[in-house]
């Protein structure tokens, strides 16, 4: 409230001012919070049956579960990372402002990628519907070790663990850094507090991998690159149904399933890099490799429409 009131009050003051208007308006966008909350609950009367159990499974395979990393945690540390996790509609208008002020900044690709990833990251929860351990296992989270069996469960909570839209965003946090250091360990690091966050409270570990592809999937649509957009979405696609349709045979083979998640991730990892270095910036006019206009200035462009006597910057 402290911030929608701080930034009227600048749009009265400076009404020419183009980033003010533009921020506020992104909060009142992420503040129209029932309207998300009744889809949620929509999802959850028409999906009771979760796949928790299934994630939960895959999890154990994978030999890294959220189960193992919250026992890690002690009080305080789960006390901050809360903090973290509920942190991030604020951060995420704080990175759209960050762009909108940074010369290199892409606020306009920022928003289409948040865009996508609250538009299409709902439906997706319905292909593997399910809530996450905390609400799954209830008291026996963290410190259990229960042996369920592989069957849907009816549970009364929304279906929003997988993929996680808490790390998809993170991870656009990296990719809309730029290629400022101060700003890109700003997001690696609350990337790493993110991953923290989610598995001590609210995600399976094959959450996070599968947000991976997505997040690189918003990118890309962001960025216009459909074809190989498409070819990450297939992969989310693959894997929520390889959960959703076997999951035994997934579990069977705990080597190839490590090899296929680490593959996933890694990458992914090449994509995060590759969006730091090749989203251009705002201001920077695209000149083709190899030609030697890129050295000296075009007189047929720009500054021919000069007029006389204007001295060239």
């Amino acid at each position: 409230m402290i911030a929608i009131l701080g930034l009227s009050l600048r749009t009265l003051v400076r009404p020419h001012g183009k980033d003010a208007p533009k921020i506020l308006l992104l909060i009142l966008v992420f503040a129209f919070e029932p309207f998300s909350i009744a889809v949620m609950n929509a999802e959850n009367r028409g999906f009771p049956l979760k796949f928790d159990y299934f994630l939960y499974a895959i999890d154990k395979s994978l030999g890294l579960s959220a189960f193992w990393v919250a026992r890690l945690l002690s009080e305080w540390q789960r006390s901050i990372l809360f903090i973290v996790y509920q942190s991030l509609t604020a951060a995420m208008i704080a990175w759209y402002g960050v762009n909108l002020r940074r010369r290199d900044g892409r606020p306009a690709g920022l928003l289409v990628a948040y865009l996508v990833t609250f538009g299409l990251g709902p439906c997706l929860y319905l292909i593997v519907p399910a809530c996450g351990p905390r609400h799954a296992f209830g008291n026996v989270f963290p410190a259990g070790n229960p042996d369920v069996p592989l069957l849907p469960v009816r549970l009364n909570y929304w279906p929003n663990a997988i993929p996680s839209l808490h790390v998809a965003t993170a991870l656009l946090f990296v990719f809309f850094a730029g290629r400022n250091r101060v700003l890109g360990g700003v997001a690696w690091l609350y990337l790493a507090a993110t991953v923290a966050a989610t598995l001590a409270f609210e995600h399976y570990v094959i959450d996070l991998v599968v947000a991976v592809p997505f997040a690189c999937f918003a990118t890309l649509v962001a960025r216009g690159k459909l074809r190989p957009a498409l070819f990450r979405l297939a992969v989310v696609l693959l894997w929520l149904l390889a959960i959703r349709i076997d999951t035994p045979a997934l579990i069977a083979h705990p080597v190839w399933l490590r090899m296929l998640a680490f593959a996933t991730v890694f990458s992914a990892a090449f994509g995060v890099r590759a969006g730091q270095s090749v989203i251009p910036s705002r201001e920077r006019p695209a000149v083709p490799e190899g030609s030697q206009s890129s050295a000296i200035p075009s007189t047929t462009g720009y500054y021919s429409r000069m007029p006389p006597n204007t001295p060239a910057i």
